[in-house]
């Protein structure tokens, strides 16, 4: 990639978040999404650096015994120190590993659901097309994520069961404490920064896919939606259920 063009692209990311109307077009024309994908694991690796180390590992070392039942009163001091540390280990590979490959993957997931989606809703955009509007689009959600380290900051260690919590910018705010977990799953994927998203994508399908906005819009909508009741809903409420419930 030479300079000019990867000044061409993230002219092209900049656009796609402040001039949709210029930058989704010029996106969907270059079929290019390599300078998305760096931004959004800038954002991700950055996010990564602040949070993972005010993390409070004693916390959820202490919860993952606490679910051992009777067992976990034998065990010892030293036990538990082993325990915080793996619990660290484990959460400090996971946490990186994942801020590295997630925007990428979730953005070729999301490319794989639109390509197939619009393609049964009777048009054809290409497959390129579609993974460069998913990797521009989905940027607000990284970006917006990034909102969260005031409150990392000023609130550590946090627990990591509060890490999604810390930044008040979905519906499940608005739940009552004790809420079921399949709703409270479902909720938090609507917050204001996947609307914003939900938005790009489906401008840049329409361009992509040659659809009216509208059908564009109704199209990324019912596939978002499943994807919250397969990924979010079902799983909390498997994992809510236990073993042999439900």
């Amino acid at each position: 990639m030479t300079r000019s063009e990867l000044l061409e692209d993230g002219s092209v990311v900049l656009h796609a978040l402040t001039a949709p109307s210029r930058g989704l077009p010029e996106a969907v024309e270059r079929r290019r999404a390599v300078t998305a994908l760096a931004v959004a694991t800038a954002a991700s690796l950055l996010l990564a650096a602040v949070a993972l180390p005010r993390v409070d590992w004693e916390s959820a070392a202490a919860a993952k015994l606490a679910a051992a039942g009777p067992q976990a009163q034998d065990v010892t001091q030293h036990d538990r120190e082993e325990a915080v540390a793996t619990a660290r280990k484990i959460g400090h590979v996971a946490g990186w590993a994942g801020a590295a490959a997630s925007p990428s993957l979730l953005a070729l997931g999301a490319a794989a659901f639109l390509f197939v989606g619009f393609r049964v809703a009777g048009t054809r955009p290409g497959f390129k097309e579609t993974f460069a509007v998913a990797a521009h689009g989905m940027l607000p959600s990284w970006i917006g994520a990034l909102l969260a380290i005031p409150a990392l900051v000023l609130r550590a260690p946090i627990a990591p069961d509060d890490l999604p919590r810390l930044l008040p910018s979905s519906a499940a705010a608005l739940l009552p404490q004790g809420a079921p977990a399949p709703a409270i799953a479902g909720l938090s994927a609507l917050e204001l920064f996947t609307v914003w998203s939900i938005a790009l994508v489906a401008s840049g399908m329409a361009i992509a896919s040659g659809a009216s906005r509208a059908r564009a819009l109704t199209v990324t909508i019912v596939l978002f939606l499943a994807y919250v009741a397969l990924f979010k809903v079902v799983p909390a409420a498997s994992l809510a259920a236990g073993p042999g419930g439900g």
